[in-house]
């Protein structure tokens, strides 16, 4: 795996964390959600997946008025606009570790693994991840995913 890089999670890591109370924004069927992938900075092979998805009239307004919040709210880093290979949405808040064992594939476009490419965008993206971790770590479990329960879980896989 390689951060700034698009995957797709196999199923049997949802159907783990979600029989130990973790939800998940996902939606499975024909068009499989993909999620971009940061490697974390303390613990190597634990990778921070930040699912994605298409901006649409529905829920755009909702969003700009979290991204209008103050910088010192963290509500400002649940979501961000951004581009993929088209203009989609970062649901930073909903993102969770994962490492290699659950990756499905890497999401192609055209053959190609679709890459985060715009340095800006990275920084951007990271900035609020780090945001919401640090939010996180100080408040376990407080946000949807339980992350804190999931990275526990997937360290003590990875024998740390």
């Amino acid at each position: 795996m390689q951060s700034g890089f698009y995957y797709i999670i196999k199923d049997e890591f949802f159907q783990r964390f979600s029989a130990s109370g973790s939800t998940f924004k996902y939606n499975k069927g024909n068009s499989r959600p993909t999620f971009c992938c940061f490697e974390d900075h303390i613990y190597p092979g634990i990778f921070w997946a930040i699912p994605t998805g298409t901006v649409d009239g529905k829920n755009i307004t909702r969003i700009k008025q979290y991204m209008e919040y103050d910088e010192k709210d963290i509500r400002r880093c649940f979501y961000h606009i951004g581009y993929t290979n088209r203009k989609a949405i970062f649901y930073i808040s909903s993102a969770f570790p994962v490492t290699e064992n659950y990756i499905l594939r890497e999401y192609t476009t055209n053959g190609v693994p679709l890459e985060m490419k715009r340095q800006n965008l990275k920084q951007e993206i990271q900035k609020k991840l780090l945001k919401i971790l640090t939010y996180e770590n100080n408040n376990p479990n407080v946000l949807e995913p339980r992350i804190t329960d999931i990275k526990n879980s997937l360290l003590q896989d990875l024998m740390y």
